[in-house]
């Protein structure tokens, strides 16, 4: 039990880094919430369950738009994008926070914003990583509202 939680306290260390983007303390990151925006392009409605929860910016099987939305609709599941020019101590801390949530998964966006977590039906935009709105989104959901649709 003591080892599964070093990766927990490192991700709350390295989060003591993350801020915003240009590196300013925690406390700086500024965060809006509203209804979520689609994740797919029109058309994109081709889905497979990922193989991982995190995805870093060089891998090449980062889910399409597609599989988000089914993740969203279909697996009450949280996804985060993160801009690819986060600083890579702030990539690290994502990692480590993902690998502690259920049902999320976060890969490479756009660059702005620096983070989107999107649920079913709120998006979170922030100015650069805050893990406890982060957390507190993730917490926000209702456990084991998933829709029976096959697996992929």
């Amino acid at each position: 039990m003591r080892r599964s939680l070093i990766p927990a306290v490192a991700a709350l260390v390295l989060c003591a880094a993350c801020g915003a983007q240009d590196g300013s303390p925690p406390g700086a990151v500024t965060c809006e919430s509203g209804p979520r925006t689609s994740l797919a392009a029109p058309g994109d409605t081709e889905w497979r369950h990922p193989d991982q929860s995190f995805y870093a910016p060089a891998d090449q099987d980062v889910p399409t738009g597609g599989s988000l939305e089914h993740l969203l609709v279909r697996d009450n599941a949280l996804i985060v994008q993160y801009s690819p020019q986060l600083p890579q101590p702030s990539i690290d801390a994502l990692r480590d926070w993902a690998a502690m949530q259920t049902a999320t998964v976060v890969v490479p966006g756009p660059a702005d914003p620096v983070i989107r977590a999107t649920l079913a039906s709120t998006e979170l935009t922030c100015d650069g990583v805050d893990m406890a709105q982060l957390t507190a989104l993730a917490s926000s959901r209702t456990p084991g509202q998933v829709t029976e649709h096959g697996n992929s």
